[in-house]
């Protein structure tokens, strides 16, 4: 997966380098091109190193149906990412609870809408995850308890990369969906 990063695009090797200057972890939004398929993904760089590439699951608003959910064991513990409208399917959080994850990072290319606020609050408290939340138009975080700890305004833009090819696969195989 390196290869296929390095050299691609300048912010994406700027971002690898920071995360080894800094020592630090770095989660970027992406849009890729993938033998002529759009994804759109998410990167992590830990200590200038890849630890890979998280998929958008579902194949809403014309990207194609990615693999890759993916859990991170970070050294504030495992962190999963949910990429698009992926954080609206409970199965999904339900794999990556599963999977122990402490906290959920969410990046979104839209507006954060009521709703999405209500459903993150909800899933939260559900899965008793932390859940960081990377809208367009801002950040928030949302405790265990399911309660809005932060937000701020920002902006969150997703890098335009070209890659190759490439063969994620997903943790623990496919999410299936969960009988209650």
């Amino acid at each position: 997966m390196r290869r296929e990063l390095e050299g691609e695009q300048n912010t994406v090797a700027a971002l690898l380098r920071l995360s080894a200057i800094t020592r630090s972890v770095v989660l970027a939004a992406v849009r890729a091109l993938v033998d002529d398929e759009r994804y759109d993904s998410v990167i992590a760089f830990e200590n200038g190193k890849l630890l890979g590439i998280s998929d958008r699951i579902s194949p809403r608003a014309g990207f194609s149906e990615g693999n890759c959910l993916r859990c991170y064991d970070l050294p504030d513990g495992r962190t999963g990412v949910l990429v698009g409208r992926d954080f609206e399917y409970p199965e999904l959080w339900r794999a990556l609870a599963a999977s122990d994850c402490k906290c959920v990072h969410v990046f979104d290319e839209r507006r954060m809408s009521a709703i999405d606020e209500k459903l993150l609050c909800a899933f939260s408290f559900t899965y008793g995850m932390t859940a960081f939340a990377h809208f367009l138009d801002s950040s928030a975080v949302f405790s265990p308890d399911g309660t809005l700890k932060d937000r701020s305004e920002g902006c969150c833009r997703s890098l335009a990369a070209e890659t190759q090819s490439r063969k994620p696969k997903i943790l623990g195989g496919k999410p299936k969906l969960l009988k209650t």
